[in-house]
């Protein structure tokens, strides 16, 4: 066994032996920012017909108010506006309630099946059931995803706050919601960073590395090229 292959394995008994590293909170909001911009993407078409709806009917109160000599009433408005943006705003709410649709089981029950989310494999983290060490399940993912924003229309958005706080002063980095579900943010420890090493022949000794030259240390927390943490 080689240095690299020595050292790899040094690190894989002290991950194990450590356990799970809860993921500290810059890592955390690093991976929902970049869940939030997917789920933006997502509703876009939908939020972009509802404006192009909203604009037309306007547009056309005031070109029929302006061809008439007497003012529209409200009852008269609403109708013309109506009847011009209901064709996009129709749309609009097929595309939203796929959106939604979409963003709950994505984000909920396949995160809850994997452990993962865009913005978690970016972070190199992932959501685990605290007593098993594996991913908690659609179930739980799905109630994860689905109890904040129902006890936060209860609460003026209070308790989202709350939650979205807490892990900065608890210690085992958990919002209120993951002790409710027994889940946890973790460090993936199993993702690998760095590219599998391979040997190389020079002047007939044998050298294992990466055909780059980099060491394969796989167990550091580094983005995808094996540079620097994406985020810190």
């Amino acid at each position: 066994m080689n240095y690299f292959e020595t050292l790899q394995d040094q690190e894989s008994k002290e991950a194990a032996s450590v356990g799970p590293v809860p993921a500290n909170y810059s890592k955390r909001i690093g991976a929902t920012v970049v869940d939030i911009l997917i789920t933006t993407l997502a509703w876009m078409p939908a939020v972009i017909l509802g404006v192009i709806g909203f604009v037309d009917g306007v547009k056309e109160v005031d070109s029929v108010e302006k061809s008439r000599i007497l003012p529209l009433t409200d009852g008269e408005e609403g109708e013309i506006f109506w009847e011009v943006a209901r064709g996009s705003w129709g749309v609009a709410a097929i595309l939203g309630a796929i959106a939604f649709i979409w963003s709950i089981w994505y984000f909920g029950y396949r995160q809850g099946k994997t452990g993962l989310t865009p913005g978690k494999r970016v972070a190199g983290t992932k959501l685990i059931n605290i007593e098993t060490g594996t991913p908690p399940g659609g179930a739980k993912g799905l109630g994860r995803s689905i109890i904040p924003s129902v006890l936060g229309t209860f609460t003026s958005g209070m308790y989202q706050l709350i939650d979205y706080l807490w892990p900065l002063w608890d210690d085992k980095n958990q919002r209120i919601t993951d002790k409710m579900f027994s889940t946890q943010v973790v460090l993936d420890q199993n993702r690998k960073n760095l590219k599998e090493p391979q040997d190389a022949s020079v002047g007939g000794q044998t050298f294992a590395g990466t055909i780059d030259g980099s060491d394969s240390l796989g167990g550091l927390d580094q983005g995808p090229s094996g540079d620097t943490p994406i985020i810190s």
